[in-house]
């Protein structure tokens, strides 16, 4: 099987001969990068380590690909001033510099850009500063204002390249208000992204008379790209509706779901999605013909082009990012706190461990809810603290995301179905070798497993999905359906997010505008030395039941 950085080797050489046997019709380079997150460097701040990503990598294959053609549309799907200590920083920190993503991207000469869902993070006044320093226009044509139902964003640019003419119009996913607490994007609203197109495409082909129109979208494909089956994320994810319901677009540039998708045709539409943080850069080459005096699609290639370690790193980027760079390091390094022991996260989604409970305990402390519910938020392998000094670069690890703390109120029937969606992420289990094997949910990503601290339950990964939540107590006392409770969640889960539609609309009783990660990192201040506790308030175990001929347990007296 060919490997991905084999087949963008040969798609790079393949460009190379189209450009050259396009010999009397135009060729335009489309480029895209979409989710950046903040990531100016090939560096890791989470783990103190280059790595092969960073917007300073994708400008050097930009500026190599505009020195081999003329024509070149450069173009990013958001998600692009939130996500590393940088921005954070610029964010919560200010100087009188200029956001740094803004500032490189321009010095880049992009021509327009998405709103992602993560602009908002920080709400709409670091959001329209950014804005305005970017020398590019920031497109979201399905993002309104809900008092007058008119663009909160430019709706679409124009450009002619090369003599064609190509409208590009820009789209964001429309499930932020199931992020998003609403003090962060007052007085907006988000129209379906195919109800907008329908309305535009028609605009850009008919009257603005655009040769070639490409939707530039925060969102990705809400369908299995081999099987076409729905996968559950149409909330958020409309590139497929978009490709089956609005005619006349010619290429879907998308984003939001991080993944690498190379130049794939979706009823008939070619999209693509160069994944996540600079790690590569979407070129789609496309060739025109002039047929009658209007140019036509002649032909489409698209691939992606990684920021392996064979790209260098470019000069001008670098140099912006520089003493951002340097802040965000020292910043990284300061030290909060000390761990007595190790605070193990390997298990943290098979049992009760310290390291979310001190998430849980710090939310509740702040707070004074009755309850807390939180996530171990990283995947893959992520050890937890170790023992020693614990600096912010930590904390970071452990909870990468700008979330804020929501408490709101709740009743026991709200919290079962918030613990048995939970308890959903068990796809299986089975006995082998006389051991419980779980295996999780096809899906359903690690980090929408939560757990509440305050109660105490089971969970039976055997029992059938919906009635998995057992001997479920609060205070020693088994909880009932109308008790009411307060709840610390983040602003995330509040809204809904993750499949915990219970929680949406529950009414919100107090907001925390400090970031749950902050919260955090002022708590290890404060404890100094902290040492792993456990209390075991939940565990995993199937129902079990003394065998008809096994002797009871005798109690003495």
């Amino acid at each position: 099987m060919r490997t991905l950085a084999a087949l963008v080797a040969c798609a790079s050489l393949s460009f190379s001969s189209f450009a050259r046997a396009a010999e009397g019709r135009v060729v335009v380079t489309i480029l895209e990068t979409t989710d950046l997150h903040g990531h100016l460097l090939p560096w890791d701040y989470g783990l103190a380590k280059p790595a092969d990503e960073g917007l300073a990598r994708v400008a050097s294959r930009i500026e190599a690909i505009r020195r081999e053609t003329p024509n070149v549309l450069l173009l990013d799907a958001g998600d692009t001033i939130q996500g590393t200590p940088i921005e954070y920083l610029h964010a919560r920190r200010p100087n009188d510099d200029p956001d740094p993503m803004s500032a490189a991207m321009s010095a880049l000469k992009y021509d327009a850009m998405a709103v992602g869902n993560h602009e908002f993070n920080y709400g709409l006044d670091v959001l329209r500063k950014a804005q305005k320093e970017a020398s590019f226009p920031w497109l979201s044509a399905n993002t309104r204002k809900a008092a007058d139902g008119s663009p909160a964003f430019p709706e679409y640019i124009v450009k002619t390249v090369g003599g064609v003419k190509i409208g590009v119009l820009g789209l964001t996913t429309p499930n932020i208000p199931t992020w998003e607490p609403e003090r962060n994007r007052p007085g907006l609203k988000w129209e379906d992204p195919v109800v907008t197109a329908k309305r535009l495409v028609p605009i850009l082909r008919n009257v603005e008379k655009c040769d070639f129109v490409a939707v530039l979208i925060h969102s990705g494909p809400e369908v299995d790209l081999k099987t076409l089956e729905p996968d559950g994320t149409d909330a958020e994810n409309r590139v497929a509706a978009l490709a089956r319901d609005v005619p006349g677009i010619d290429l879907l540039l998308t984003g939001h779901t991080h993944r690498k998708i190379p130049l794939t045709r979706l009823n008939g539409v070619p999209l693509i999605q160069p994944g996540r943080w600079g790690e590569a850069l979407a070129r789609v080459d496309v060739a025109f013909e002039n047929r009658s005096g209007a140019w036509r699609v002649a032909d489409l290639e698209g691939a992606l082009l990684l920021s392996g370690p064979e790209v260098a790193t470019d000069a001008a980027v670098a140099k912006i990012a520089e003493k951002h760079d340097e802040r965000a390091r020292a910043y990284m390094e300061e030290a909060v706190a000390v761990a007595d022991d190790e605070f193990p996260a390997g298990r943290a989604r098979l049992e009760d461990t310290a390291l979310v409970d001190l998430v849980n305990d710090t939310q509740l402390r702040v707070t004074g809810a009755d309850l807390s519910m939180t996530s171990l938020i990283p995947s893959g392998r992520y050890e937890g603290f170790q023992r020693g000094v614990i600096v912010l670069r930590d904390v970071y690890r452990l909870y990468p995301y700008e979330n804020q703390l929501v408490v709101v109120e709740i009743d026991g029937a709200t919290l079962k179905k918030v613990l048995e969606h939970a308890a959903e992420f068990y796809g299986s289990a089975t006995w082998q070798d006389g051991r419980l094997v779980l295996k999780p949910k096809e899906g359903m990503i690690p980090y929408n497993f939560d757990v509440v601290q305050g109660a105490g339950y089971r969970i039976d990964p055997t029992a059938p999905v919906g009635s998995r939540i057992k001997d479920l107590t609060f205070r020693g006392r088994p909880l009932k359906s109308g008790d009411r409770f307060t709840l610390a969640v983040n602003s995330y889960r509040a809204q809904g997010s993750g499949g915990y539609a219970a929680l949406k609309g529950a009414k919100v009783v107090k907001f925390v505008s400090d970031e749950i990660r902050d919260l955090v990192i002022a708590r290890l201040r404060e404890l100094g030395h902290v040492s792993p506790v456990t209390d075991h308030n939940w565990v995993v175990a199937p129902d079990a039941v003394w065998a008809p001929e096994a002797p009871r347990p005798q109690v003495a007296n």
